[in-house]
């Protein structure tokens, strides 16, 4: 596990023995191999989505938010993605 220093995180050394946390107050936006960059990434993402296509969500909803995004960031550098999602429709029964 990798995190910032954000207060909540406090204690999950205790829970994960390798917990990684990157003073961000310091400049220390990585430590060797550790780094925050793909979850903020993906947040950026989400948050970007929700501001600007769904202007808020529901939490009755909310996992459906999450796994949309989630396929959008994980395919984000595939050009066939369009044609994977039409045959996805296609197939469906």
């Amino acid at each position: 596990i990798v995190t910032d220093g954000f207060g909540g995180y406090a204690g999950l050394n205790k829970i994960f023995r390798e917990h990684q946390v990157l003073n961000k107050e310091k400049e220390e936006y990585a430590r060797g191999e550790y780094h925050t960059n793909t979850i903020e990434g993906f947040w950026t993402l989400l948050k970007r989505g929700i501001y600007g296509q769904y202007h808020k969500v529901s939490l009755r909803h909310l996992q459906s938010y999450l796994n949309e995004f989630t396929f959008k960031y994980n395919n984000r550098g595939n050009n066939q993605v369009f044609n994977f999602l039409i045959n996805k429709m296609a197939t469906a029964s």
